[in-house]
């Protein structure tokens, strides 16, 4: 029974601080709080189950009630305990009753092992090499996800094909030739439309890398994109943002975009905050919203304000998946309000559909569990469905 307690409190206590790391990172605090406050985590984290284990082996006939002994630890150690047994029912709810949502009608995954396919060094620099020879990584695993989705949309756009980018993280760290086989093989989609959810360019060498890549698309509806928290590190966003716009992207923020598809309006607008402010400066919704409405975001986040809105699709990114998902618990950190529960996937909060993606690279060259991922959305009209079944 002891044993059982001790491993409640430790996921209380570890589940306790991977919800405070969630909850800073997803904020637009400096990039150096925030990476202070990661080592902060780390210590508290490990700290005290080193201490606890060292005296519980150290000193003959100790056991862990006596290592806890002190009135605040004693506290600690049962509220963590609490918590643990919280986390443990969340984590079975979410086992036991998450699917893919009834308009999901179909959903397929490829994977390309660029590394293999490519031959060519596809890591650069010490860590990148070291982290790319960890078993099991999947940083250069291209995952093709294909679905198709039924939204309540005019019959005029039953087919409409929408490709998802996201979180390509250009550092130099990951060869161009990886981004660039990505490109290629979000042109054999053969979209209508384009989304790039965040995160594109982290180093300003990468730059020059704009044309060669995201200025390959081809999408006859446009390529829109809002940028995400590790744009920032780029010093002049007017020199990011004239790159992108030379290269053919338009930016989704800040203002409604539309577009027609068989003789009908699709509305696209963009939020990134809390990094960029332009959704605050957002108009006011055309009146002519009856066709389709899409939102891009570059954190699951904005959710809340998606729902406030008539959206009809709504494409995020920023969580990477977790990064790391662990075999049958899945991931535990995800830089979101809402911790690990929006990480990747696919959800339906009434007539509002949102995927988050995984993203395609990232920070660091690893990813165990949470492989890289190209979207490819194709949308089935149910009112088209509906006019089937009437003639029928």
């Amino acid at each position: 029974m002891e044993w059982i307690i001790l491993i409640l409190g430790t996921i209380g206590h570890v589940g306790l601080w991977c919800v405070v790391f969630n909850r800073v990172h997803a904020t637009a605090f400096p990039r150096k709080f925030r990476k202070l406050s990661e080592k902060a985590i780390l210590v508290i984290v490990f700290a005290p189950l080193f201490w606890a284990f060292y005296l519980r082996v150290r000193i003959p006939g100790n056991s862990f009630a006596d290592v806890i002994s002190l009135p605040l630890i004693t506290y600690y150690y049962y509220g963590s305990v609490g918590l643990g047994c919280l986390f443990v029912l969340l984590w079975l709810y979410r086992k036991c009753f998450f699917k893919l949502p009834s308009n999901v009608l179909a959903s397929k995954t490829e994977r390309l092992n660029l590394k293999k396919e490519l031959k060519v060094p596809l890591l650069h620099g010490r860590i990148p090499k070291l982290l790319g020879l960890f078993p099991f990584n999947e940083a250069l695993l291209l995952t093709r996800q294909r679905m198709t989705l039924e939204l309540d949309i005019p019959p005029e756009l039953d087919g409409l094909k929408i490709c998802q980018l996201s979180d390509l993280h250009f550092t130099g760290e990951v060869d161009i030739r990886y981004f660039q086989r990505v490109i290629e093989e979000a042109n054999q989609f053969e979209p209508d439309l384009v989304v790039i959810t965040g995160d594109l360019v982290d180093h300003a060498r990468c730059i020059d890398w704009i044309p060669k890549t995201f200025g390959k698309l081809i999408a006859p509806l446009g390529v829109y994109y809002v940028l995400g928290n590790h744009d920032r590190r780029i010093r002049s966003e007017t020199f990011l943002r004239k790159n992108l716009h030379d290269s053919g992207l338009i930016q989704a923020s800040s203002k409604w975009h539309e577009v027609e598809y068989n003789g009908v309006n699709i509305q696209i607008t963009g939020n990134a905050l809390p990094w960029y402010r332009d959704a605050e400066q957002l108009p006011e919704q055309p009146e002519n919203r009856d066709g389709l409405n899409i939102l891009l975001s570059h954190s699951p986040d904005q959710l809340d304000w998606a729902r406030q809105r008539d959206f009809h699709l709504m494409f995020a990114g920023h969580t990477h998946g977790g990064q790391i998902a662990f075999p049958i618990i899945g991931p535990v950190v995800a830089p979101s309000k809402y911790g690990v529960g929006y990480s990747s996937g696919t959800f339906r909060f009434g007539k509002l559909m949102m995927h988050v993606s995984r993203g395609l690279s990232g920070d660091e060259t690893i990813r165990w569990g949470s492989p890289p991922e190209l979207g490819l959305f194709t949308l089935r009209s149910n009112q088209q469905a509906k006019s089937n079944s009437e003639i029928k």
